[in-house]
């Protein structure tokens, strides 16, 4: 689980970053990034019912959230990260996951 600190919680940020942020769309993830004037980055995750039942919308946050968690040193600090899981999410293995995760985030340019 992410920290209080590094997570978006308030429905205004969410709609901030999904107006005014940047879109960089990977295989198996969508994000959407935006400056936040804070220390630290925080992330936002979703997954909506395109990608599957509750059992596998559960394991893809799961998996999502265990990536922006261990990616928080790697990443440049101050922006709100919201990662939207697509439906191939599901079947990807984590190592996959995580490729496309610091792909999106190289082509945003925070690696």
């Amino acid at each position: 689980m992410l920290n209080r600190m590094f997570r978006i919680s308030r429905s205004e940020d969410y709609q901030h970053t999904y107006r005014n942020g940047l879109k960089v769309p990977g295989k198996y993830l969508i994000a959407y990034i935006s400056a936040n004037n804070l220390d630290q980055n925080r992330f936002g995750i979703v997954a909506s019912k395109k990608v599957g039942n509750a059992v596998k919308r559960n394991r893809a946050k799961r998996c999502l959230r265990a990536i922006a968690r261990e990616s928080q040193a790697k990443l440049s600090p101050g922006h709100d990260i919201v990662i939207i899981a697509r439906k191939s999410t599901v079947e990807a293995e984590y190592n996959r996951l995580e490729k496309d995760f610091y792909t999106v985030m190289k082509k945003a340019g925070l690696c």
